[in-house]
């Protein structure tokens, strides 16, 4: 009569995905992913980060990081959706 009990993840999973939090939740990911792999050298020159439009933004205060980092976009693009493991960003912007 009653249903089946379910993994608290998968209710979670549900929630998100009814109330089409799944772009919200995404965007942390990807945040929280650049600054893992972007590690301590390159967050501490990292003023923020966001994510608009399957881009991820990073704003730097440090124009040598910025230009470097620009450099090497496509490689960072393709880490960080590996990280993911999903095709979540298409281009970094570095400003």
């Amino acid at each position: 009569m009653g249903s089946e009990p379910q993994p608290l993840g998968q209710i979670l999973k549900e929630i998100i995905r009814r109330w089409g939090l799944q772009p919200r939740v995404d965007a942390m990911r990807i945040v929280e992913t650049w600054a893992a792999l972007a590690g301590p050298q390159i967050n501490r020159v990292t003023d923020s980060a966001w994510v608009r439009d399957r881009k991820l933004y990073v704003r730097l205060t440090s124009a040598a990081w910025r230009h470097t980092l620009h450099l090497q976009r496509a490689q960072w693009c393709a880490r960080l959706n590996e990280a993911l493991g999903a095709s979540l960003i298409d281009d970094i912007v570095f400003k």
